[in-house]
């Protein structure tokens, strides 16, 4: 695997991840942005831990 193929330690911190949210900041797609993030989160996390809520 190439050196440039590497995810950095710190993935965040990442200029082409600091690119992104640059570019979705400047052209006002921050909700879409939003709801994207949301489906993948849904799409990604297991049913298990989905609706679990802490009783009181």
């Amino acid at each position: 695997m190439s050196e440039d193929n590497r995810l950095p330690k710190n993935f965040r911190s990442s200029p082409d991840l600091e690119n992104f949210y640059r570019f979705i900041y400047e052209n006002n797609l921050r909700s879409e942005a939003k709801k994207i993030f949301e489906a993948l989160k849904v799409a990604t996390t297991p049913v298990k831990k989905r609706g679990r809520k802490k009783k009181s």
